[in-house]
């Protein structure tokens, strides 16, 4: 598939960018309901070890800004992680709940939206059909929260090592390395991130197109993105090394902004290059239909013994 027929079928489906931003919305309105019972806990925790000063400071900082970010951000881990050993150590039941909504119950349905996205991105390519996202929601319910399910259990290990790296680097002393440490961390999460997402971006779309349970379709979503390797390990780094990067320069308030708009993004392409490189038919809009390069054509000889 052609990066023009990419942004065709994108454009086309436009729609379902809002529809994606609007249901992310409603997940992060769902979670601030659940977490809201515990409102004055958080609040005394917050007024307790953060300040003014520091709120202006991390809201400000950013590379493109001309700032040194590094040491906000480690003042503003300091005083996250001191909040959140008073929170564990006044209200152990309050912790546990709150980091469940926020870290297992929030990316569990946000992966649902992504499978809808794949689910409806698969009905316009192989049948030019336009399915409602909560209609789709509905009916793939069983299914979607498998994958959901699994996905968040296989992403927390690489995010909670993304985290981990970027706390490391923090805790480095020198001026000379705290300038130098933000393009550290670039590198390091766009590794990370890039083989989460490479080993992941199969998944769904394999369980949508073959049908397959959410075990055997982890499988075949790796096979079928291997086959266009480089293509879709491209598409990983560029994506991550420019949302990163853009998060690092604008600072943290671009995160709102700059995840709903990965998420659309990466979500589209994850079917779109499933049907490339799998060499199926897809439509570009109700007049076009073409085929992408068959199996055949895209693997190499060394390969070639496990043809059928």
């Amino acid at each position: 598939m052609t990066f023009k027929n990419y942004l065709k079928i994108s454009f086309a489906n436009f729609d379902k960018t809002w529809k994606l931003i609007f249901y992310r919305i409603i997940v992060w309105a769902v979670v601030i309901g659940l977490i809201a019972p515990f409102y004055n806990v958080l609040k005394d925790v917050v007024v307790e070890n953060w300040n003014a000063s520091l709120a202006q400071d991390f809201i400000g900082a950013g590379l493109f800004y001309g700032k040194n970010i590094a040491i906000t951000f480690a003042a503003v881990v300091d005083v996250a992680l001191s909040a959140l050993s008073m929170l564990f150590t006044q209200n152990l039941a309050a912790a546990i709940y709150i980091c469940v909504v926020l870290f297992v119950l929030r990316p569990f349905f946000m992966n649902i939206g992504r499978y809808v996205v794949n689910e409806m991105m698969y009905g316009y390519m192989s049948s030019h059909a336009k399915h409602a996202f909560s209609s789709t929601w509905v009916r793939t319910m069983k299914k979607s929260s498998l994958y959901a399910l699994f996905r968040t259990l296989f992403c927390l290990p690489f995010n909670v090592l993304c985290a981990g790296v970027f706390y490391l680097l923090l805790c480095v002393n020198g001026s000379e390395f705290a300038v130098a440490m933000p393009f550290i961390f670039l590198m390091i999460a766009t590794i990370l991130l890039s083989i989460k997402h490479f080993l992941t971006m199969g998944w769904a779309p394999a369980m949508v197109v073959s049908g397959e349970s959410v075990y055997s379709a982890f499988g075949i979503g790796i096979k079928a993105v291997a086959r266009g390797g480089a293509r879709s390990l491209l598409f990983c780094i560029a994506t991550y090394f420019v949302a990163v990067l853009l998060a690092l320069g604008f600072g943290v308030i671009s995160i709102i902004v700059l995840v709903p708009i990965f998420n659309v993004v990466s979500s589209m392409f994850e079917i779109m290059n499933f049907f490339s490189c799998q060499g199926m038919r897809y439509y570009v809009d109700k007049d076009t239909i073409l085929s992408s390069k068959k199996l055949e054509e895209q693997d190499t000889i060394s390969k070639a013994k496990f043809l059928l």
